[in-house]
């Protein structure tokens, strides 16, 4: 693959502070680029591990602990593998994904391949934070967590340039069908 890692910027760092305060025993983040988060998250969990389809052009998440694997989403894990799963995928509207970076697909294919993958891989008593648009599947999204018994609950959210931008946690805590808080 030729294209660049996705490079941090203001979208990083929303998910980045929803991701502060939360540990546990392994942590994935799908599409880490070149790795920011993963920093972030090393200190908090055991096991920090981030996939994306090209290499980091940077390597601090690894002077801080973590793991990075070449993968396609996280379809080299096992189902049911992490405590919390953590991504950022691409959000712009597009024609068609030229851009594997920043491209969402027309009707948000991309975010939704990107929660496929984490609600899979993530454990039935874990989590998953998704940074998503206003142009997001919002209701789609809902319906793939539910199937999981997970409530989509917005944690936080700002708005740059011409878009908003907001921080999801998809649990089965959250979910009162559950008898949980």
């Amino acid at each position: 693959m030729s294209a660049p890692a996705y490079l941090a910027s203001d979208d990083s760092a929303l998910l980045r502070r929803a991701i502060e305060g939360h540990s546990g025993q392994t942590c994935l983040e799908i599409g880490a680029g070149n790795g920011g988060n993963l920093i972030a998250f090393s200190g908090g969990y055991g096991l920090a591990v981030g996939t994306d389809l090209v290499r980091p052009e940077m390597n601090d998440w690894s002077g801080a602990g973590a793991n990075y694997l070449l993968a396609d989403l996280a379809s080299c894990f096992r189902d049911e593998t992490f405590d919390a799963v953590v991504f950022n995928p691409p959000y712009l509207r597009s024609e068609k994904v030229e851009d594997v970076a920043v491209d969402a697909g027309l009707e948000g294919e991309v975010p939704l391949a990107f929660l496929r993958e984490a609600l899979r891989v993530v454990k039935s008593t874990g989590f998953v934070l998704m940074l998503l648009s206003q142009d997001s599947p919002l209701e789609r999204v809902r319906e793939e967590c539910a199937r999981k018994a997970f409530r989509l609950t917005r944690t936080e959210s700002t708005r740059m340039f011409f878009e908003e931008l907001s921080v999801y946690k998809a649990s089965a805590e959250a979910h009162p069908e559950l008898g949980r808080a």
